[in-house]
Order: C-alpha cells, then structure tokens, then sequence
C-alpha cells in the first residue's frame, strides 16, 4: 500500500508540474499583430468608410452654395382677341414678349450659405475623428482582452490536462483501493471547478473576439500576438495633466463638434439676420407688338416689401439656438476635462500596484513554490487538501495577474480616448 501510494503521489507531482509530455500548443486563430489589425480596420470598417463619403458629401455642398441662381425666363404668344382669336400668332404683325430674370441676393446671403457649408463640412469631419476614436478605442481594448484571456486560457488549459491526469491515476487507485475516495472526490471537485473557469473565460474570449470581428467585419477568429515594444510605450511619466485638461477643447473631437454646433448657429443667426432684407430680381424684357412703340425693349427691377414678414421669428430662434448651443459646448468642455482627469487617476492607482512588485517575478518565485510543493506533497510533508489549495492558488494567481496586466493597458487607451490624443503611440 505504501509503494503504490508513494508511486501515486509521485506522478501525480510530475504531470500536476508539467514534467511529462507538454501538451500540444493550443491554436486559438488567425494570428495578428495589433497594428495588422488596426491598418486592416481603417480601410475595412464600414462606419468609418460611411463616415468618409459624409464628408466628401459635404465638401460637395461647399461648391453648391458658392454657385449663383439660375436665371428665369418666360415668354409671352400672342393669340390676337377674343373678336378674332389666332393661336400663335408670332408672325409680322403679331405679339411675342420675352423676359429674363435674375434674382441677386442681398446682404451677404450667398457669403452667409457658403459659410454655413464650410461649417457643416468640418462638423461632418470632427464626427468623423470622433466615429474613429470610438471605435479605435473598441478595437484596441477588444485586441488586448483577447490577447490576455488567451494567455490564462493557456494556463488553465494546461493545468486541466495535467490534473485530468492526475484524476485518472487517483481512478485507477481508488478501483484498487489504494487511495481514499474522498480524495479523488476532492480533486474531481477541483477540475470541475478549473472547468467552469475556463468556459466562464471561453465566453468573456467569445464576447471580445464577436466585437473584433464586427469591428473587422470577418468571421475569422482571432491570436493577438502582442510584443513588448507594444507594451513598453504605456508610461505615465512624461505626462502633464494640466496641458490634458487645457488640450481638450481643441484635441477631442466631442468638443470640437459641439463647438463647430456654436459657431454654426452664430453664423445661421447672421443669415436670419440677412434673410430680413429682400433679395433683387434684375432682368430684361422685349415685347414686339404690345408696347406702345414696336420692339419694345426695358429693363425690370423688382423686389419684396417687407411689410409683415420681415423674419422675426427665425432671428429670434436663432439667438435663443446660440445661447443653447453655448451652454452644450460648456457641459461637453467640463465632461471631457472630468473624463481626462478619472482617466488619469485610474493610471496613477494601477502603476501604484503595477510598481509595487515586479509582477513577472512575482509569476516566476510562484512557479518556484508550487515545485516546492509538489516536492513536499511528494515526501508526505502536506496533505492533499494543501496540495488543491495551492494548486487553485496557482490557476488564481494567473487569472488574477492577467486581468490586471488588461486592465492597466486598457486604462492608457481610455486616457488616448479622454484626451483624443494618441499618447502612447504603438
């Protein structure tokens, strides 16, 4: 009984640490690097190509208002009278009138629409900057949670082939009644509960890898192969938060939006302000028989009398759309400024804990212990109980290690987003 339980305990520490046969590399997918993917996101995205036309569209407007009106024409036939009607009587000693018209516009309106334009074809370009920071954001985020649930999926996977060995020596034992069978219960216990962790991380992939293809808009799966050049960039240290927080207003696209909305209903206020003036029809008319002298020529002028409508209510409405607009730049100016600042914050909390200890160490004197252990559970020195308890510690302290590594670099690409500045460029 000794000897078999000696031999048992003794393989048990040899699969349990990796010392037989490595299992075969796990392929998770098409291995990208992540400036592969984003060069690939840029030219693929359908939001972003959508966006793009929206702003051709718009330059395209830019040429339109600068175009004058067309020139109107009419005609008159003549059909002699009632006493003796002829139809299309344009002959010698008939009547024909034609008259050209052109309308001018007053008071800088054709100036006040092409500006009107130009602003709407920079709005259409600050939502397009601000279309891409969202979603570089959403791709870059949705990379780095791959690539980390990936590395604890490795892990883990090599810790259920290595315990499922593990559980089929203790089947075997128990069959031959040379271990307890509470024993195999309790590492049966534990590979269930290393299962779930694993499919629970299967889906948190699944969720990052649906988002990435959306972004991508393929069916491919994904490996992100991540380098330490990509890593190394994310430092906080030359970073001034006083020149974030002032940069805002010009270097986040939310804002300029916002402002480019300000300074759009200023310059609509101007044109309600010039659409009070009416406009000038100048033209030339001939009239061959109905003058009082034969080919009669003149030139015609005419214009509104701004009576009643002289657009009150439109002037109006625009003053009202600026002070609104204003205090919308105002809230979007005090959110950005807040956004920077938290972003800011979470780095300086997460490299507080980042430089603490040296993480990568930190997972080497870890895979030292657990040897340590496995020597000690192999000599009797502890009991089985601890050999699980450490043996769960060591899928934790992956998992754990990680999703902090993620998290810390995911808070960099939120200070990008805040700033609307790439500061840590890849």
């Amino acid at each position: 009984m000794r000897t078999i339980r000696t031999w048992l305990t003794l393989s048990v520490c040899a699969v349990s640490l990796g010392y037989t046969q490595p299992i075969q590399a796990q392929t998770f997918g098409k291995v990208v690097t992540l400036q592969a993917v984003e060069d690939s996101f840029l030219v693929k995205n359908y939001q972003l190509l959508a966006q793009r036309y929206q702003v051709d569209a718009s330059k395209a407007l830019i040429r339109q208002a600068k175009m004058w009106n067309n020139p109107s024409f009419s005609t008159v036939l003549g059909f002699r009278s009632t006493d003796k009607p002829k139809p299309f009587d344009v002959g010698k000693g008939g009547e024909t009138q034609y008259t050209i018209d052109q309308l001018i516009q007053l008071a800088g309106k054709r100036n006040r629409n092409v500006q009107l334009a130009a602003a709407a074809a920079s709005l259409n370009e600050a939502t397009f900057d601000e279309l891409l920071r969202t979603l570089r954001l959403q791709l870059r985020e949705s990379c780095y949670n791959i690539y980390y649930i990936q590395q604890t999926e490795k892990v883990l996977k090599q810790q259920l082939g290595n315990l499922q060995q593990i559980v089929d020596a203790y089947v075997t034992a128990d069959k031959k009644g040379s271990v307890a069978h509470a024993d195999l219960v309790r590492l049966q216990a534990l590979q269930v509960g290393i299962e779930n962790d694993y499919a629970d991380l299967k889906q948190q992939e699944l969720e990052a890898q649906k988002n990435l293809q959306q972004l991508m808009h393929s069916r491919d799966f994904y490996e992100v192969n991540i380098q330490p050049s990509n890593l190394a960039a994310y430092k906080v240290d030359q970073i001034n938060l006083q020149q974030l927080l002032d940069s805002v207003a010009i270097s986040r696209p939310d804002v300029r939006v916002q402002d480019l909305q300000y300074k759009t209903a200023q310059l609509n206020y101007k044109l309600q302000k010039a659409m009070a003036v009416p406009d000038l029809h100048v033209g030339a008319t001939y009239d061959k028989q109905g003058s009082y002298t034969p080919n009669f020529i003149g030139l015609t002028l005419g214009i509104d009398l701004p009576v009643w409508n002289r657009n009150q209510g439109n002037i109006k409405a625009a003053q009202y759309q600026i002070k609104a607009e204003q205090q919308d730049l105002l809230q979007q100016q005090s959110i950005a400024q807040t956004e920077v600042l938290n972003a800011y914050q979470r780095i300086v909390q997460l490299e507080k804990r980042y430089k603490t200890f040296d993480l990568h160490q930190f997972r080497n004197e870890f895979d030292a212990l657990i040897a340590e252990v496995a020597k000690n559970f192999s000599k009797g020195n502890i009991s089985l109980l601890q050999f699980i308890d450490y043996f769960n510690s060591y899928s934790d302290n992956a998992k754990n290690i990680n999703k902090f590594l993620s998290n810390r670099v995911n808070a960099y690409e939120e200070l990008n987003y805040a700033t609307g500045q790439e500061l840590f460029k890849l």
